[in-house]
């Protein structure tokens, strides 16, 4: 089964491809966030391209506070609530120190930028190795 990730982020999405076959998950894309119908139509062709039949959200929880909600993972949620719409289970996955995962893996490919796309497989895979 196809399985999207996403690192929802205020002004860039990455995503990531797996599946529960081959249990690994791959950078796809970076997508800009211009607003929620945009990028909503945008997944939703990506969804019916690739086969995608679930999707797994990244949530920021508070190192100190696992349970506390903050303005970031209020925005996370409520993109989640939208995507509901795609008619797909979603499933949240705790995304701490998933950016600084990324940021290192860029860095050593000879990256200088952050790789949302790298963060949202960080994500999956997290997901994946649960399931």
């Amino acid at each position: 089964m196809r399985i999207l990730g996403i690192d929802y982020g205020e002004k860039r999405v990455g995503l990531a491809l797996g599946d529960t076959d081959s249990r690994i998950a791959t950078p796809w894309a970076v997508l800009p966030n211009e607003g929620t119908l945009p990028l909503l139509a945008k997944i939703h062709e990506i969804v019916t391209r690739d086969l995608v039949e679930e999707i797994v959200i990244g949530v920021p929880r508070p190192l100190k506070d696992q349970a506390s909600e903050n303005q970031q993972v209020r925005a996370v949620r409520e993109f989640a609530e939208q995507l509901k719409g795609l008619g797909l289970p979603i499933h949240e996955e705790n995304e701490v120190l998933t950016s600084r995962l990324a940021a290192q893996q860029a860095a050593q490919a000879g990256e200088r930028d952050k790789r949302d796309d790298l963060a949202a497989a960080n994500i999956l895979q997290t997901w994946l190795d649960r399931h």
